[in-house]
């Protein structure tokens, strides 16, 4: 099987002194000698609170450019918060005097959630409101992205909750971290829509006590789970609510029905539907069932805006059911540049080219389709490379293919046919 995620750098787990703080483990980098100490603390203050705002505002606003997505940042004390930071647990991670990673956590029985609506958060009773919560806003400072202190920060704040009784934890989460999210244990249950404030999200559930889950998808926060009590309640509440979450685990082999069942509108007979998807032209059965396995299916509804100038990301979408349109706002209107059908990809150029998103795509109607992150598709050059050339050749055909399609073909006039002893 293919791994979606770097396996975990250490195995140390974070445990409680005091209160307000959660430190971490020991870790012990190969060949230094030197060993470094984190820790995860809660803020209490309104200056560690500020630090929080500072480094979201460098992230969000600096790094990604969301000025105007988000209204509420303050340009001048350079800091960014919200209406939900005044009810929510801050954690975060500091070092020399630099804030070096944080995030929140909203428990449901001290208020209303963000998007709790779109969140559907009020179908998950008994669990609702008592026993359910919301994590955002996690930031990392660009110099500790990849390293151990994701893991750190996410431990602590799940002990936490399993310390609060919390049973149920949301996320909404952008197509390009679905890999990491789903590693930690929370699961895609219905279909994403399109945030004010980052675009298109998925939201996504983690069981907290589903011990069965964490272990299957090998979370990091399955030592920690094994210390509480498990149960089948939240899981069955999950499944009876939105049973589409039962479906595919992400990252598990797949068998012949599962990829079947996807791929179901385009059957025909045994060896059709492969060939009909021009992504997985010339792919077997189990070459197929090797690239799905790296992917997450996600749904949309009709008017949702999947992509988005400027998005980040170099993600691929195969679409499985329903329609697409790429358009690009010109003149002040939305002109629409192709239609693309199940079957079709869009985000190749993104993934070849590593350019800025030019165009939005927006679902035509309710449609699935496939994600295939970006670097995971860059680890089958070493890790199935007969899999990686078929992808690429495809890849590169898809985009030829709508290069040509772009171009303008200038006709010129025919030569005069020549007379006499020149003819």
């Amino acid at each position: 099987m293919i791994c979606l995620v770097r396996r975990a750098m250490f195995d140390e787990y974070v445990r409680a002194q005091s209160p307000g703080s959660y430190p971490s483990a020991v870790r012990q980098f190969p060949g230094n000698p030197r060993k470094d100490l984190h820790q995860v603390l809660t803020a209490s203050t309104e200056a560690e609170k500020e630090e929080i705002y500072r480094l979201r505002y460098q992230v969000y606003i600096e790094e990604m450019r969301g000025h105007i997505r988000h209204t509420e940042a303050d340009r001048i004390r350079r800091q960014l918060r919200d209406q939900w930071d005044d009810t929510a647990y801050h954690f975060y991670i500091r070092e020399s005097g630099t804030m070096l990673a944080c995030a929140r956590l909203n428990l449901r029985r001290h208020g209303p959630v963000e998007c709790e609506a779109q969140f559907e958060i009020g179908k998950f009773r008994p669990f609702f409101p008592d026993n359910v919560c919301m994590t955002s806003r996690l930031v990392l400072h660009r110099n500790i992205r990849g390293s151990h202190l994701l893991k750190l920060l996410t431990c602590a704040m799940y002990r936490f909750g399993r310390e609060q009784d919390m049973r149920l934890n949301f996320i909404d989460c952008h197509p390009q971290w679905l890999p990491l999210y789903s590693r930690l244990g929370y699961r895609v249950y219905r279909p994403g829509f399109n945030h004010q404030k980052y675009t298109y999200v998925i939201p996504m559930v983690l069981v907290g006590d589903d011990l069965d889950y964490l272990e299957q998808v090998k979370s990091p926060f399955l030592p920690i789970a094994r210390r509480y009590r498990a149960s089948m309640k939240g899981r069955q509440v999950l499944f009876s609510r939105f049973p589409h979450a039962a479906h595919v685990h992400p990252g598990t082999p797949i068998e012949d029905g599962s990829l079947r069942f996807l791929l179901s509108d385009r059957l025909s007979d045994d060896t059709g539907p492969i060939e009909r998807f021009d992504l997985l032209r010339g792919m077997t059965l189990d070459e197929a069932k090797a690239l799905f396995t790296l992917g997450h299916v996600v749904s949309c509804r009709a008017g949702d805006t999947v992509l988005n100038p400027g998005d980040p990301g170099r993600e691929i979408f195969l679409i499985l059911t329903g329609s697409f349109q790429v358009q690009k706002r010109t003149g002040g209107q939305d002109k629409v540049l192709k239609i693309l059908a199940s079957g079709e990809t869009f985000g190749e150029t993104r993934f070849l080219r590593e350019e800025l998103r030019q165009a939005s795509v927006k679902a035509r109607e309710n449609a699935t389709f496939l994600v295939l992150n970006a670097r995971a598709l860059d680890r089958l050059v070493m890790s199935a490379p007969k899999i990686a050339a078929k992808l690429f050749r495809n890849m590169a055909r898809i985009v030829a293919m709508r290069q040509c399609d772009s171009v303008r073909f200038v006709r010129f006039p025919k030569p005069r046919a020549k007379r006499g002893r020149d003819a």
